[in-house]
């Protein structure tokens, strides 16, 4: 990449330098005393403009023409006054933004006052004029654009007799946009990196500005404005400012470019104020890598698959939309989302099994899930050593742990805890959904090599059943009616879960045998779908058999199987093989699979040739 770029839109944005009361645009005073081109104190360039305020009540503006329509932009400026204290309170009017068409048709917009502006100094502030309504209105008020004066009022509990206490700075308008493109080894784009250019006296953007400890943010970042950002830094603390006349999606992140690689060690972000929080988006799917970081008092984030968000917290912040992210080791404690909503959201098709891992959530005082569970999810899932605390131990609470999404027809969710502490509960937006937790299954999976070379086997059949009844139905008789090719088997107490595999025999016509995978329908009857419609009832002396695993090896050549073994080790018996493209014999299984710690085997095919 190149070396890194930082730009703004304001820097081409501008209504006035305030570089002179008269040059090139002319100030103008409400009330009394003259303005004045002030070269004593300024916060940009060379000089501002001040006024004395001997009176109550009075203001400076100047007078020019900007045409601004864009929903979002904002007036910007940078306000002083010398005596914050004499200033009335900031509900009260102390110290306002002036927009409109004249002296006396314009509408004015609280920004400070002697209660929140303690300690003085230099205040770059944005006003969304066109969307937040106005506190005072002279006159007609603003108008529509374009407008023609700009500027800063007063309202004093007394005169001051000295100097010229108030000032104004460059004033531009805007989204507020601090842009990062590039960044390379040794020269990575940084914080400190656009502080410098936003600090420089002839920018002063206010965007990203380097305070005692850290830095104070407002308005847009964006990393990756037109090309890939490689952004690198750590051990930083950024505050984002108290904006009040702007919208909720005012202050933001943005990380763009599929290219760009965002590295983040350390950081800790948090929000001054409510009404515009601060959220945070990965627009594209970028390099996003977030370590030991900490974000309090945010609103939303939405990350997407390639983001690892690890060892990090979210404290007091809105809904986290995970993308199908790592998120292993973060804490999301004490969300701020309404009541009845997710915390977190996990909506792809991945098994969070290695994603979520070692989690905590804490409720806190608002009413909300922990994790929500979306339509794209998998039906069968698993959430490994993550910890729940202060969640309702009733299921179907609006502070249950865990929400599950409507999928459309009536759903079997199963979800097996791994290691899992506090209160698990549920609630489900279908009520004809059922959900299952598997508590700290074993799992026993089987491994299929080529005993030649050693290679795994991928698309072998594998076929396990129990061979015995201490934990699921073995050689249990049963009865099966049919109609059409929907079979349904009456099997008293069977304690089976849809999705389960039962292998049924004895029954004819033949066309009822096989390992079928079930939808449980009772606590007494299940169906499966039959290859072909049969002749109803099934006759014979039929049987059924849980079938443990009833699939083909994965791309690693694996099959596996994980669930809670109620009673004791399980004894299983089965076989693999392979008969298609390739040509293996057939090769028996008979184990105990330990009901803690379960069982992993490996069988070796030899070639049929």
């Amino acid at each position: 990449m190149a070396v890194p770029s930082y730009t703004s839109d304001l820097s081409s944005q501008t209504i006035s330098e305030c570089e002179s009361n008269s040059t090139p645009l002319t100030f103008t005073n409400i009330g009394t005393g003259a303005d004045a081109t002030e070269t004593d104190y300024f916060i940009q360039n060379t000089a501002c403009v001040s006024k004395p305020f001997n009176i109550t009540a009075g203001g400076i503006f100047v007078t020019t023409s900007v045409a601004i329509t864009t929903s979002g932009y904002c007036f910007w400026a940078w306000y002083y006054f010398g005596c914050p204290n004499a200033l009335l309170n900031e509900s009260s009017a102390g110290l306002q933004a002036l927009i409109g068409q004249s002296a006396t048709n314009h509408d004015k917009w609280d920004v400070l006052g002697k209660d929140t502006y303690t300690y003085g100094g230099w205040r770059c502030i944005p006003v969304d004029f066109i969307n937040i309504s106005y506190d005072d209105r002279a006159g007609s008020g603003k108008g529509s654009s374009p407008y023609l004066v700009f500027g800063v009022y007063c309202n004093t509990s007394a005169g001051i007799s000295k100097g010229n206490p108030l000032g104004i700075d460059v004033m531009r308008y805007g989204r507020g946009e601090a842009r990062i493109n590039g960044g390379e080894a040794a020269n990575y784009a940084t914080f400190a990196g656009f502080a410098a250019v936003n600090d420089a006296l002839t920018a002063r953007w206010g965007l990203i500005q380097a305070i005692d400890g850290g830095y104070l943010q407002q308005g847009l970042v964006i990393l990756g404005y037109s090309s890939a950002v490689d952004f690198r830094d750590s051990n930083k603390s950024i505050l984002i400012a108290n904006t009040k006349k702007v919208l909720s999606s005012f202050n933001r992140w943005e990380v763009r470019q599929s290219g760009s690689r965002v590295d983040w060690t350390n950081i800790n972000i948090t929000a001054l104020g409510t009404v515009s929080a601060g959220e945070f988006e990965c627009i594209d799917n970028a390099d996003v890598n977030f370590d030991g970081c900490s974000f309090t008092n945010m609103s939303t984030f939405i990350f997407q698959a390639a983001s690892s968000v690890i060892n990090s917290i979210f404290n007091s912040c809105g809904l986290i939309t995970s993308g199908g992210g790592v998120f292993t080791g973060t804490k999301v404690l004490t969300s701020s989302v309404a009541a009845d909503a997710f915390a977190f959201g996990w909506n792809v098709s991945t098994n969070p099994d290695g994603y979520l891992d070692n989690m905590v959530f804490s409720k806190g005082t608002a009413a909300h899930h922990a994790i929500g569970f979306g339509t794209t999810c998998s039906t069968s899932m698993t959430l490994r050593a993550v910890t729940f605390s202060g969640f309702n131990a009733a299921n179907g609470s609006n502070d249950s742990a865990l929400y599950f999404a409507d999928k459309g027809t009536n759903t079997t969710w199963t979800i097996s805890l791994v290691g899992c502490t506090g209160t698990i509960t549920y609630k489900k937006a279908r009520s004809g959904d059922t959900v299952n937790f598997v508590i700290d299954p074993a799992t026993f999976s089987v491994t299929v090599k080529d005993i030649d070379t050693g290679a795994v086997i991928v698309g072998a059949r594998v076929l396990v059943l129990v061979s015995s009844g201490v934990n699921f139905p073995y050689q249990a008789p049963v009865t099966i009616t049919s109609s059409s090719t929907t079979a349904t088997v009456a099997h008293t107490a069977h304690g089976l879960a849809s999705n389960d595999n039962v292998l049924i025999s004895g029954a004819s016509p033949d066309t009822y045998n096989g390992a079928f995978t079930i939808t449980v329908t009772g606590v007494d009857s299940y169906q499966y779908t039959l290859p072909a419609s049969a002749t109803s009832p099934a006759t014979g002396t039929i049987i059924a058999t849980m079938a443990l695993i009833n699939k083909d090896t994965n791309g690693s050549g694996v099959a596996s199987d994980s669930r809670t073994y109620p009673s004791a080790n399980q004894p299983v018996m089965g076989w693999v093989r392979l008969a298609t493209g390739s040509y293996y014999k057939q090769q028996p299984i008979s184990e105990t699979i330990n009901k803690t710690t379960g069982l992993a085997v490996t069988v070796q095919l030899i070639p049929d040739v």
